[in-house]
């Protein structure tokens, strides 16, 4: 869908980056800002993951975290669903090596550095979201925040299908089907199938499904 590789901006250190650079980015920046941060402060040590969040079948859309050990599998979840997912109130799952995992299981008795999850939103028109853990450290924790997003992907560019000029907008649920969805306002405003059949394009792996719309 997206027409370049776009940089995003490491939250940390102000820093660019495409995808490819930014784990590898973060796996110094994440250490020296730990560092800093503890040099400046009095602050206590917790442990916290950093967590690599990506779009199984939509992988432009990523997300780097930084969560607090203690933190439970349910607030990973609702985080996904507060920030790429909610629409309806669908159930959702984490599963590891296809055996799934219980929601109130704490991270800390989860997770590892090197393991991959897989999160499932809606068993309808499911979104997958693969779960990597880079590496577990110990560093200050922003206070009342379990989750921290680190570095999050730039809105990919995507054109219109239609006159294949201006970046679309909006989606039709009923031609995206045939990946002839994406409109720019122009087209969508002329668009055969009617507005009722529109949804906006967000910067969310569940853009176009269901009832989404950011």
């Amino acid at each position: 869908m997206a027409e370049k590789a776009l940089k995003a901006k490491c939250l940390l250190c102000g820093s660019e980056f495409t995808k490819a650079g930014m784990t590898k980015h973060l796996q110094s920046c994440l250490p020296k800002d730990i560092d800093n941060s503890l040099k400046q402060k009095d602050l206590k040590r917790h442990p916290f993951f950093h967590i690599l969040v990506t779009g199984s079948d939509s992988p432009e859309y990523w997300l780097h975290l930084k969560v607090k050990s203690e933190s439970g599998l349910k607030d990973l979840d609702q985080f996904f669903r507060d920030i790429w997912l909610e629409c309806c109130g669908h159930m959702s799952a984490f599963s590891y090596q296809r055996n799934d995992l219980p929601m109130n299981r704490k991270l800390k008795n989860v997770l590892s550095p090197g393991m991959e999850l897989l999160y499932q939103y809606d068993f309808g028109s499911t979104t997958e979201l693969l779960v990597k853990v880079i590496a577990e450290y110990k560093g200050s924790i922003q206070k009342n925040k379990s989750i921290q997003i680190l570095a999050r992907n730039e809105a990919p560019e995507i054109l219109c299908n239609e006159c294949g000029k201006s970046p679309a907008v909006q989606i039709c649920t009923e031609c995206q089907w045939d990946e002839a969805g994406w409109l720019c306002q122009s087209c969508a405003d002329e668009h055969e199938c009617g507005e009722d059949m529109l949804l906006p394009v967000v910067n969310s792996p569940r853009t176009g499904v269901c009832a989404y719309t950011g």
